[in-house]
């Protein structure tokens, strides 16, 4: 493991490097739902995500906290997560998550992921309540949410368009101890499967 932060059961989160850019930008040219983009995709090179990666290190306290998601077996980088528009003083921020398409996607790994996330925001640097957007149409990472303690808390009307159809965009959030009894009843449900 490279400089890891917090480690779970198969993944580990550390902070993101300049090396990541070009995997970062090939995760996204892999990408192929729509539904994950509100508002449409835009290319992303290497230089873009270098950019991004040297921004998000340039405030203190900062502003985001973005962590590279990786596999504890052999370093492999399969996405990211993150906590945006911190509010420092009142406790609260936006969490985010983006993982490589295809194997990883439906096997657990971004519920692992963004509990391992909600730890470090909420164990961490002591935030008090998390939200996070999801598109009406990515019923997947909805259903993800409500795994990680998160509950609907609103919807934006016909605030989001694809292929000439407009939808919602729907706001979940989480309490500290909504999120410890959701990843309790998360982990005694991998120990009955196992």
């Amino acid at each position: 493991m490279r400089n890891p932060i917090l480690v779970g059961e198969r993944l580990y989160l550390r902070p993101i490097e300049p090396e990541d850019a070009a995997t970062f930008a090939s995760l996204e040219a892999d990408e192929n739902e729509t539904i994950t983009h509100m508002g449409g995709r835009w290319p992303f090179s290497p230089i873009a995500f270098n950019r991004l990666i040297a921004e998000s290190y340039k405030t203190l306290p900062p502003h985001t906290v973005n962590f590279a998601v990786c596999l504890v077996e052999n370093d492999e980088l399969i996405g990211n997560v993150g906590v945006t528009g911190i509010d420092w003083v009142h406790g609260h921020g936006e969490t985010f998550s983006h993982l490589r398409p295809g194997e990883y996607r439906g096997q657990g790994y971004g519920t692992e992921a963004k509990h391992l996330l909600l730890e470090y925001c909420f164990e961490h640097l002591g935030l008090h309540v998390l939200t996070s957007w999801v598109w009406e149409l990515n019923g997947r990472s909805a259903a993800a949410l409500a795994k990680q303690g998160y509950k609907p808390a609103g919807r934006l009307k016909l605030d989001g368009i694809e292929k000439g159809n407009y939808y919602d965009d729907m706001v979940f959030d989480v309490l500290r101890e909504e999120w410890r009894a959701a990843r309790e009843a998360w982990r005694a449900s991998r120990q009955e499967s196992s």
